[in-house]
């Protein structure tokens, strides 16, 4: 069946009232006609004649008029009940209703396009709650948000299994109630909602029965609508104890591993010079040797001896923990003297030259005393490494002030320190050096002196053409800007 597209609103209006005007006309001549006593009875006639067709016209326009009142009612009816479909009416029968039936089929189509858009939105919502809800339940800890008043408005599956309630019987319920925190944990949470600071992986103690368990705590503030004066929180707690047991366990083990290697480093250290006071001891006790020979081996004992002394008192010197007193000194003075130290005794045979750069008049933190004891050990390092091996044995030492810290760099040209022992070089009883030269527990010593000072030192891992230590040491007093 074709539609009847009405393009001429105003036309169609104008011939719907003519028509009406000349049926309304009649009608009043129909209904008057026998009280006007003028007319002859030809001419009567003759307006009956056209009365007729007028009446016959009139009878099916009220026809059409009903039938297209039916079909507009119906598809109102059906529109009631979501069925949104546009009027279709035979071309004579929109000439009555076509102003109404244009404005309805528009209104249909645009309620209709309005529904289409509803119901994506409301499966882009469902589409987003499930997509949520996957989430809460992926998340392996408990989540709760909650409102400014700290009653929970929604939780997962996995803060119903820790707190031993449903749902159901958690919402509403407030978050202080069930939450089992000690007083510390209590007073984080509330300075947290009091001045809606975010809290980020703090650690929290919750009471399990009569066992602790322990729990990283996240708490993140957000609005539920732009412009809402009232704040709400997403609450997190992740279980940690498995981790912290753990945890425990491997520092323990690093601990034993630990003992373990500082046994070995001292058997194997005391072990040598044992071996050599036995050695000359058995011959002694002999008593066929002369007095001369005798008068070597008790040097040789007492050396060695004094060499077991030396490495108990370095372990004990690495061992101590205790904070060093507060001192400060002018590093460019503690350097000259080291370095004539060096030059004059343990040094003197190695001829090394021994360059400096040195910033002058600038003072830091740790006693004279302290220093001392690092910077021998370093300058000697590189002195030694310098003379095995360089045509041109070279040491340099430069002092250079970088913000609130002094940086001290000392550089030999000697054969450098193998890039898969850099990492060992501060462990204790390591060392690259043959025989018994070293006792591999300078640098170990010299790194926990700065530790405690505030400093640094450490290996340029990026220096070639020999070896790079880098100490780093706090300014006296700040720089002013």
């Amino acid at each position: 069946m074709r539609t009847f597209p009405i393009t001429n609103m105003h036309a169609s209006t104008v011939l719907r009232w003519i028509f009406a005007f000349s049926i309304f006309t009649v009608f009043l001549f129909v209904v008057f006609s026998p009280h006007i006593e003028v007319l002859t009875h030809e001419a009567g006639m003759l307006l009956w004649v056209l009365a007729g067709p007028l009446l016959a016209a009139l009878a099916v326009y009220f026809l059409f008029l009903v039938y297209g009142i039916g079909v507009i009612h119906r598809s109102i009816r059906n529109a009631t009940e979501g069925m949104l479909q546009p009027i279709s009416m035979p071309r004579w029968i929109s000439f009555f209703f076509g102003p109404i039936i244009k404005d309805y089929n528009i209104l249909i189509r645009n309620t209709g396009s309005l529904f289409r858009e509803m119901e994506q939105s409301q499966l882009s919502i469902i589409g987003d709650r499930n997509r949520n809800d996957a989430i809460l339940r992926s998340l392996s800890g408990a989540l709760l948000t909650v409102d400014s008043d700290f009653h929970v408005t929604l939780s997962n599956r996995q803060a119903e299994q820790l707190f031993g309630l449903c749902s159901e019987d958690l919402i509403g319920k407030n978050l202080f109630e069930f939450l089992a925190l000690n007083e510390d944990g209590r007073e984080l949470l509330r300075e947290a909602f009091l001045y809606e600071q975010q809290v980020s992986n703090k650690e929290i103690v919750l009471a399990d029965g009569m066992a602790m368990r322990h729990y990283t705590l996240n708490i993140t503030f957000f609005r539920q609508f732009q412009g809402a004066t009232e704040y709400c929180a997403a609450v997190m707690l992740q279980d940690i104890t498995e981790y912290k047991r753990l945890q425990d366990l491997t520092h323990q083990s690093e601990k034993f591993l630990a003992i373990g290697q500082l046994a070995g480093g001292v058997a194997h250290e005391l072990n040598t010079p044992l071996g050599t006071i036995v050695g000359y001891a058995q011959l002694l006790n002999e008593g066929v040797s002369t007095e001369s020979k005798r008068q070597e081996y008790a040097r040789e004992i007492y050396r060695e001896a004094k060499r077991c002394s030396s490495i108990i008192e370095n372990l004990r010197t690495l061992a101590k923990r205790d904070v060093c007193q507060p001192g400060t000194c002018e590093i460019g003075s503690v350097i000259h003297d080291v370095i004539e130290t060096v030059n004059n005794c343990p040094g003197k045979n190695h001829n090394v030259l021994i360059e400096t750069h040195l910033d002058d008049n600038v003072s830091v933190r740790g006693a004279g005393g302290q220093l001392d004891i690092v910077l021998v050990n370093v300058i000697m390092n590189a002195v030694q490494a310098a003379a095995e091996v360089a045509s041109d044995p070279r040491v340099t030492v430069v002092s250079c002030v970088q913000g609130d810290n002094v940086m001290v760099s000392i550089t030999d040209n000697g054969s450098g320190i193998p890039l898969a022992q850099r990492s060992q070089v501060f462990d204790p009883f390591f060392t690259t050096k043959t025989g018994s030269s070293g006792l591999g527990l300078g640098l170990a010593i010299s790194q926990s002196i700065v530790t405690q000072i505030g400093g640094t030192l450490s290996c340029d891992p990026e220096y070639s053409g020999g070896a790079r230590f880098i100490l780093t040491l706090p300014l006296a007093f700040k720089r002013q800007l």
